[in-house]
C-alpha cells in the first residue's frame, strides 16, 4: 500500500489496524509511505466524526469476528441492554448505530480470543495508546470502555473501579462499565441497562 508522505506513519498504522489489518512493515521516504499489511480475522472499527459516544470493547471474540459486528456471542448482554437503555435504536448494526445514533465502536485490542484473559497487559497498553490517538483525532463526546479488567491492565492500576475515570483519552471523558460478556458473573442485564441509562445522562 502506498500513502502520501503527508500522512504520518503513526496515523497510517492506526487507520489500518482499525480497518482490520496487521501492519508488518513501514518504509517512509520524501514523497510517500509504503506499508505492507495483511487482513486478519478481526473486527473493523465503526467510527467517525461527530460521535456522541465511543464504545470500546476489550477485544473481539472469534464469534464476533466472523459475524462482522461486536458483542455477537449468543450469551453477550450488550445489544439487549443497549437497546433497552436506548444507547442504540437498532440491534446488531454498528453502521446504523454510527450513522443514526452517533455511537461508534472499537476495541482496545484487535486480536480475537475466546476469552479476554488470554491477552497480556502489553496488548491492552498498546491498544490504549491507539484509542487515545483516535480520540484526539475524532473527538467523541464521551468514551465508554466495556470491561474493568482490560482498563486496569491498560493503565497498570488494579485499584481502578467502574464509573467515571480521572484519566481522559484525547482530553475526552472516560467511563468504564462492566464487560457485557455472558462469562462475566459480576453483572446482569438489569445492571447493564441501569448503567447505560446513567451513561446517557453524560452524552
Amino acid at each position: 500500500m502506498l500513502f502520501n508522505a503527508r500522512w504520518k506513519p503513526e496515523r497510517i498504522f492506526d487507520v489500518l489496524v482499525g480497518a482490520g489489518f496487521s501492519v508488518e512493515t513501514t518504509i517512509q521516504d520524501a514523497d510517500s509511505v509504503r506499508v505492507t499489511a495483511k487482513l486478519i480475522r478481526t473486527l473493523s472499527d465503526t467510527v467517525g466524526s461527530n460521535m456522541r459516544l465511543l464504545l470500546v470493547g476489550l477485544n473481539p471474540s472469534f464469534h464476533a469476528a466472523d459475524a462482522g459486528y461486536g458483542f455477537a456471542g449468543p450469551g453477550n448482554r450488550f445489544w439487549p441492554a443497549a437497546l433497552e437503555a436506548q444507547i442504540v435504536t437498532k440491534e446488531r448494526d454498528p453502521v446504523y448505530a454510527l450513522q443514526t445514533d452517533r455511537v461508534g465502536m472499537t476495541d482496545l485490542v484487535k486480536k480475537p480470543t475466546s476469552k479476554a484473559a488470554e491477552l497480556t497487559d502489553m496488548h491492552f497498553q498498546v491498544g490504549l495508546a491507539r484509542i487515545s490517538r483516535m480520540c484526539r483525532w475524532l473527538s467523541p463526546k464521551v468514551v465508554c470502555v466495556l470491561g474493568i479488567t482490560g482498563w486496569r491492565a491498560a493503565l497498570g492500576d488494579s485499584r481502578l473501579s467502574l464509573g467515571a475515570q480521572t484519566v481522559r483519552l484525547g482530553a475526552r471523558p472516560v467511563y468504564v462499565l462492566p464487560n457485557p460478556s455472558g462469562l462475566n458473573a459480576h453483572t446482569n442485564h438489569g445492571d447493564l441497562v441501569k448503567r447505560f441509562g446513567d451513561l446517557l445522562d453524560s452524552v
